[in-house]
């Protein structure tokens, strides 16, 4: 039995102004990052205007709109950084009241100035500090510098998908949410 586990980075464009806002400023393609731990595809973590989110996926599926581009990639780790992962989202989760997204952050951050506030963090910012915490990778900036564009550029990944989130849905066999 291998000790390896892996987990996942998914990068997504969404077509909201602020999301919109966000891609230009910062130079990427895709907007938002989130993190996803091998147990269930569907599940993600990331920051958001209302704060940490744990995101489903299946969500942002709906018939009246156009699938919006993603892409998955994935790390093998070990069951020890996986655990500590694991413990860290855990703890954003068990605290998400606390968490805020930081808005002074993102604009700051175009100037090169990292911003550390605690309890604030952006998407890209969340995955990067998750990742640098846990020495998953080891990051060649502050966590807050890390933008979606900066993540395609991590060492040991490997890119699983690359398309929308509808066909994300029928590659993985994932149902779609009833939300």
């Amino acid at each position: 039995m291998s000790n390896k586990r892996k987990i996942y980075i998914l990068l997504t464009r969404f077509y909201g102004n602020s999301s919109i806002a966000f891609g230009i400023l910062t130079n990427s393609y895709y907007n938002h990052a989130s993190i996803g731990l091998d147990e269930d595809l569907n599940t993600f973590y990331s920051f958001v205007k209302k704060g940490f989110l744990v995101e489903k996926i299946t969500r942002y599926i709906r018939p009246d709109r156009e699938p919006y581009p993603c892409m998955l990639y994935e790390m093998e780790v070990s069951q020890k950084t996986y655990d500590e992962i694991k413990e860290t989202i855990q703890g954003f989760v068990s605290k998400k009241h606390l968490y805020r997204y930081a808005k002074i952050g993102v604009v700051l951050g175009l100037f090169r100035i990292p911003i550390i506030q605690k309890h604030r963090y952006f998407c890209s910012h969340f995955v990067a500090e998750v990742l640098g915490s846990t020495n998953t990778v080891s990051l060649t900036k502050s966590s807050a510098l890390y933008y979606p564009r900066d993540l395609i550029k991590l060492p040991n990944k490997k890119m699983i998908f690359q398309g929308n989130l509808q066909s994300f849905l029928d590659k993985f066999v994932l149902q779609p949410s009833s939300m």
